[in-house]
């Protein structure tokens, strides 16, 4: 959220005395939960393993055990977990910091940031709501009405909606 307050916000909070634009900022919010939309797709797929796991309880149920894809699936899950948590302690760090220093600089507009990051919070906690109704709408659509053929595709538009 921090991005996003430029000058141009900062001298619309001082020509409004300091009241807060809801319908203002809105585009904010909308731009920082589509960013952090964004990690959280890189996040998951850092933190994702159950493909590999997977495979090695495949090979795990072989007679022929390869020793060596098995360690080498192994060292994959240790990997990605420790750049999963080196992003996010990285990230986690880089955000402290800007905030930090953005309520220590620009302390009049503390309020105001808090209000927009409990905003956009809420709108990242409604956004999977969204998300997720909408392909569950289409799909009863689409199975009420077996008899018609053209609303397979209505089904197979609401399997591919949800890639989040």
């Amino acid at each position: 959220m921090y991005f996003f307050f430029s000058d141009e916000s900062m001298h619309n909070i001082y020509i409004t005395g300091g009241k807060y634009d809801y319908i203002g900022q809105l585009a904010q919010m909308i731009y920082s939960t589509i960013i952090s939309q964004i990690l959280q797709i890189i996040l998951n797929f850092l933190s994702m393993t159950d493909i590999i796991y997977y495979q090695i309880k495949e090979i795990l149920k072989e007679k022929n055990i390869e020793k060596k894809k098995y360690l080498f699936l192994i060292k994959c899950i240790k990997y990605k977990i420790i750049i999963f948590y080196s992003f996010s302690f990285l990230l986690f760090l880089f955000f402290w910091y800007l905030i930090s220093a953005f309520c220590a600089v620009y302390e009049n507009t503390q309020k105001i940031f808090i209000t927009d990051s409990i905003s956009s919070f809420i709108m990242g906690l409604i956004y999977p709501f969204v998300l997720y109704l909408i392909p569950a709408g289409l799909r009863i659509i689409s199975l009420k009405a077996k008899e018609k053929k053209n609303l397979k595709y209505l089904y197979f538009i609401s399997d591919k909606i949800p890639f989040f």
